[in-house]
């Protein structure tokens, strides 16, 4: 797979597929996904022919589960984007990833991240018995707006081996204009910063910018994995979490970047969050997965409002009852049945009806 084959028809058009995929509601999507044929050769005679041009995405905010913004391409260039990464830079950036490095990824996800974390604290349990483990949980400051332009470059250099993704390559980090003060980025010695949040290539990019880092850590961290620029470390002796923390900081400074220390050094058995979810491990070895307090009370407002919408006709039952088969779903990973039985009586009161979704078990 390469370059050849990503600007071939079936794989423009399977792009279009994919890329139409949650939002089929839209008007672009469908009118591309109709008219694919049609699409998918102009945009092939458009490359070919060195026409094609990145446009500026749109920017928006996300407000769930914290406020930031990201950058939504252009269908057309999603669709390329989705090409490139079917025919070898999903196989390039993701090589020499670790296992317990999930973010992005087919098959993965934070369904993986929940399982390990149950294995891991299982296993530390095992040890001796006890539940007398430590932790670290460490990410990085505003990693997609501080991530330099010169340090994905490099990494493209390094990992990308069809050269004639490059140049499209190149032009998606620069498309990112870093909005600092001009004095500001001329003391920089990195140069420009930040990438988009919402591209499928920078979402790469910013997952294997760190994989060197994990390679380091697991040489003396069995128990450790990340999820995008979330670290966790679990281990039975605090020596070994503080020299974990003084490297993943030391590294990220060498690379303009900036660490923040979540949770400094936590005991197991006092419990720790990771992914919006809390995990204690207790004296018999149990492992006990809570949501976070802030979910339940935003699903609660989410619910009022879409019965608001209901009456005004904009949507459907079909809709909520999907919706909140989303919300059991997550909380299927927890050990929450007084909650979910809360949030049933919750949703009878609000619409009139007992909900119908289907429970999912979930093996850890």
């Amino acid at each position: 797979m390469g370059y050849d084959e990503a600007i071939t028809m079936h794989e423009l058009v399977r792009a279009i597929r994919e890329c139409k995929r949650g939002v089929s509601y839209k008007a672009t999507p469908m009118d591309w996904y109709y008219h694919s044929l049609m699409r998918a050769e102009t945009l092939k005679r458009d490359i070919s022919s060195g026409r094609y041009k990145l446009r500026p995405g749109c920017k928006v905010q996300i407000y769930r589960p914290k406020r930031r913004e990201a950058v939504a391409p252009w269908f057309r260039d999603r669709v390329w984007q989705r090409s490139m990464c079917n025919n070898g830079i999903y196989e390039d950036l993701t090589r020499d990833f670790i296992f317990d490095n999930p973010a992005c990824q087919i098959g993965k996800g934070t369904d993986q991240v929940v399982r390990r974390t149950v294995q891991m604290l299982r296993k530390l349990y095992m040890k001796d018995g006890m539940n007398d483990g430590y932790g670290i949980h460490i990410d990085v400051r505003k990693y997609f707006p501080s991530t330099p332009h010169s340090l994905l470059h490099d990494l493209d250099e390094a990992v990308i081996t069809d050269r004639r993704y490059m140049p499209f390559l190149h032009e998606i980090v620069e498309s990112t204009t870093d909005e600092r003060a001009a004095e500001d980025k001329q003391a920089d010695p990195f140069g420009e910063r930040g990438t988009g949040l919402g591209s499928p290539i920078n979402q790469l990019h910013q997952v294997a910018l760190l994989s060197h880092l994990d390679h380091e850590l697991k040489c003396f961290c069995k128990y450790y994995e990340r999820y995008n620029d979330d670290f966790l470390v679990l281990d039975k002796n605090k020596a070994t979490c503080e020299r974990a923390r003084e490297l993943i900081s030391e590294r990220l400074y060498e690379m303009g970047l900036t660490s923040v220390d979540k949770s400094g050094v936590f005991q197991l058995c006092d419990g720790f969050y990771f992914l919006r979810k809390r995990f204690v491990l207790t004296d018999t070895g149990k492992v006990i997965i809570k949501m976070h307090p802030s979910t339940p009370k935003s699903e609660r407002r989410a619910l009022l409002g879409m019965n608001e919408a209901l009456k005004r006709g904009e949507i459907t039952m079909d809709d909520i009852r999907n919706h909140y088969q989303a919300f059991i779903a997550n909380a299927s990973y927890c050990t929450c049945t007084g909650l979910v039985r809360d949030m049933d009586s919750f949703y009878t009161k609000v619409f009139r009806e007992r909900p119908k979704y289907k429970k999912v078990r979930r093996i850890l």
